[in-house]
């Protein structure tokens, strides 16, 4: 690894390298990404997929191997995967989303990811009953969960944070933060290399190298 003062010369260049929030806007002025928070209801397609076939548990209970073999992604690992037209702009337009809605989305993202993977017990007991009612209740529950996460999430997208309750603005700040302290978080030095490579940093890698 390079010395200490190369290497925080080249994290400071790529941090000073990221547009603005503004600029940012200006550059998604014409693409299906909201201008007030800089997002793209695209990304929820990666939770409607697993939702579809949630929905047909009742009638073909073998899908539940799908539900078990879907694995989340993020926002920018769904836009590299994706035909979205504007998938660049999508992923470096992250980079600029200003912190309240971020938090609240990832929040948003945490808490679903979370519901559907302690619901798949609740959908094998279910499913190895055979019966079709049971079944039909058990998906219905995770179903009703989804849509009312990825509606949170189309909110935050579409820049509408003001139109939630305030138990669920703190409930998607609460998940933002238990997010942010997993041990699934890439640690500040990784992350800025990360970054670094790919042309964006964001502040909390920043903050975290120059504290």
């Amino acid at each position: 690894m390079q010395n200490w003062k190369d290497y925080s010369q080249l994290v400071y260049e790529a941090f000073r390298s990221t547009p603005s929030t503004d600029e940012m806007r200006d550059r998604i002025a014409t693409a299906n990404i909201n201008s007030q928070s800089l997002l793209a209801t695209d990304y929820l397609n990666h939770f409607n997929e697993v939702a579809m076939i949630v929905e047909m548990l009742p009638d073909m209970p073998d899908f539940i191997e799908d539900v078990k073999s879907w694995s989340p992604k993020s926002y920018k690992e769904h836009f590299r995967d994706s035909s979205f037209s504007d998938k660049e702009l999508a992923i470096d337009a992250y980079d600029c989303v200003p912190t309240p809605y971020l938090v609240a989305f990832e929040g948003a993202i945490f808490r679903a990811v979370k519901t559907i993977q302690e619901s798949i017990g609740q959908l094998e007991t279910a499913i190895s009953t055979a019966d079709r009612d049971r079944i039909q209740i058990a998906s219905s529950e995770l179903s009703a969960k989804l849509e009312a996460l990825m509606s949170t999430m189309r909110s935050i997208v579409n820049g509408e944070l003001g139109t939630l309750a305030q138990g669920e603005i703190d409930q998607l700040l609460s998940a933002g933060s238990d997010r942010a302290s997993g041990p699934s978080v890439v640690g500040p030095i990784a992350k800025a290399e990360e970054s670094a490579e790919t042309g964006g940093l964001d502040q909390n890698s920043i903050d975290s190298l120059f504290d």
